[in-house]
């Protein structure tokens, strides 16, 4: 339970007096819970604050959580995502299996069904997460502080190029999509090509060797070989 306070959570749920009760239980297990009260705005929160868990009720007004959970993996595979309902229906379970999806609970919330999925969660993150991933000789990122290190001193990057270079690094095994860097780094702004090989450009000369590969049309990838 104590690893619980290194994660953060999205709490989606149109029902204030459940949102209420189990967000108390939730504010107490994680690092920082975030509250909303349907699917946009949920939304929103994740992308303003990219949560390591997303918590979400199926049957809610905007956006439901099978489309929240679809909009998410369109550009993230890593979040944590765990849907909870009122009833039990096939096509959501066909849906959620699809998504990647943590856990599908049937309410009502107890500890005896959340538990045991926030621990999944949980778990599968512990397992993605080095603390120290090497880049290179004397290279490497550090997860604890999500800085990135060589010859033991703290490489010297602006934001853009922090999210950037951070962003490969935890999706090292595929290649990061214009979206998602869009998304990520960018945050709220446009990011036009320009700009992001700008930011690259500069990235390059402060890294000690280039480990960043352009796929074209695609996005960008790890190139972890020195």
């Amino acid at each position: 339970m104590e690893k619980f306070k290194n994660y953060t959570i999205l709490y989606v749920e149109d029902d204030e007096g459940v949102r209420t009760i189990n967000s108390r239980f939730l504010n107490r297990m994680f690092n920082k819970l975030y509250e909303a009260k349907d699917g946009e705005e949920g939304l929103a929160l994740y992308k303003k604050y990219h949560p390591d868990i997303i918590l979400t009720d199926i049957q809610m007004p905007k956006i439901d959580g099978i489309t929240l959970s679809k909009k998410i993996r369109k550009t993230d595979q890593i979040t944590k995502i765990i849907i909870s309902t009122a009833f039990s229906d096939k096509d959501y379970l066909l849906e959620a299996v699809e998504l990647r999806l943590e856990k599908y609970i049937i309410k009502p919330l107890t500890s005896r069904n959340l538990i045991p999925a926030l621990t999944k969660a949980v778990q599968s993150l512990e397992k993605e997460k080095e603390i120290k991933i090497e880049l290179g000789e004397d290279f490497y990122f550090d997860n604890t502080t999500s800085l990135f290190y060589f010859h033991e001193k703290v490489l010297e990057l602006n934001k853009k190029e922090l999210l950037f270079l951070k962003l490969l690094v935890l999706n090292k095994k595929r290649v990061v999509s214009y979206e998602e860097i869009e998304q990520y780094v960018w945050e709220d702004e446009y990011m036009s090509l320009n700009s992001l090989r700008t930011t690259i450009g500069f990235l390059r000369k402060k890294i000690p060797f280039n480990c960043i590969k352009n796929i074209s049309n695609m996005g960008y990838k790890l190139k972890l070989e020195n």
